[in-house]
C-alpha cells in the first residue's frame, strides 16, 4: 500500500510539475506584413511549449470596399526526432471580414475595448522593423510625404507604448523616391511575446465576456467562421 501511495504522489507531482512549466513556457509571435502595389501579404509564425510546437501561417489578402478578403493558408513543420523537414501546406480557407462585423463583435462582447487594452498591457513587443517607400508626383511632394510618414509611424508606437511594454527601441525607415513613378510600400515585422499563463488567462476572461451577453458565443461564432 506504501508503495502505490508513494507512486500516486510522483505522478500527482510530476503532473504538476508539467502543468507549471506549461504555464510558465512562453507563446511567440512573429508577424511580418507586406504591401505593396499588387501585394498584400502576412505571415505569422506561432511557436509555443519551447517549440515542441511551430505553426506557420500565410496570408495574402486584398482591401474591399466592405472590408478584408484574406485567404489563410497553415504551414507545419515536423520537429520529430530532432529534425525539421520541408514544411507542408495544411489547409487554405477563403473569408472575408467586413468592417461591419467589427461592430457586431463590440456589441455581443461585454467591455471588449476593455479587455483588448488590459491585454495589450501583459505582452511584450520587440524587434519592430517598420520601412517605408514612397514616390509622389516630384520630389518636393515625396519630401513632404516622407515627413509625414515619419510622424505617423512614431505617433503609432508612442501612443502603443501607454499600452504594452516595448523591450528594444524600434527601427523606423522612411525611405523617398524622388525619381520613381508614385508608388507607396511598407514593410513591418515584429515579434510579440505572451507567458502561456496569461494568454490561457485573457481568452477565459474574453470568454466570460462573450457568454455574458445573450446570443454573443453564437454570434462570434457566425461572424469569425463565415466564409
Amino acid at each position: 500500500m506504501g508503495i502505490w501511495l508513494i507512486l500516486l504522489i510522483l505522478v500527482v507531482l510530476i503532473l504538476i510539475t508539467l502543468l507549471i512549466l506549461v504555464l510558465a513556457s512562453t507563446v511567440t509571435f512573429r508577424i511580418h506584413i507586406i504591401l505593396r502595389s499588387k501585394e498584400y501579404r502576412m505571415m505569422v509564425n506561432i511557436r509555443l511549449l519551447y517549440g515542441m510546437i511551430n505553426v506557420q501561417y500565410e496570408v495574402p489578402f486584398k482591401l474591399t470596399d466592405k472590408g478584408v478578403r484574406y485567404t489563410d493558408k497553415s504551414i507545419s513543420s515536423d520537429r520529430s526526432k530532432g529534425r525539421i523537414d520541408e514544411p507542408e501546406e495544411e489547409s487554405e480557407n477563403k473569408r472575408e471580414f467586413s468592417f461591419s462585423n467589427y461592430q457586431v463583435l463590440v456589441q455581443a462582447t461585454k467591455g471588449l475595448k476593455n479587455w483588448f487594452l488590459n491585454t495589450l498591457s501583459i505582452i511584450r513587443l520587440s524587434e519592430v522593423h517598420w520601412a517605408t517607400s514612397l514616390a509622389l508626383d516630384n520630389a518636393a511632394e515625396s519630401a513632404v510625404a516622407a515627413g509625414m510618414v515619419w510622424g505617423i509611424k512614431h505617433t503609432i508606437l508612442g501612443l502603443l507604448s501607454f499600452h504594452l511594454k516595448l523591450t528594444n527601441t524600434p527601427k523606423l525607415q522612411v525611405h523617398p523616391d524622388f525619381n520613381g513613378p508614385p508608388q507607396v510600400s511598407t514593410d513591418l515585422s515584429f515579434v510579440i511575446r505572451i507567458t502561456c499563463a496569461r494568454a490561457i488567462f485573457a481568452g477565459l476572461m474574453l470568454m466570460v465576456r462573450i457568454v455574458s451577453i445573450k446570443g454573443g458565443m453564437k454570434i462570434w461564432r457566425r461572424t469569425l467562421f463565415r466564409t
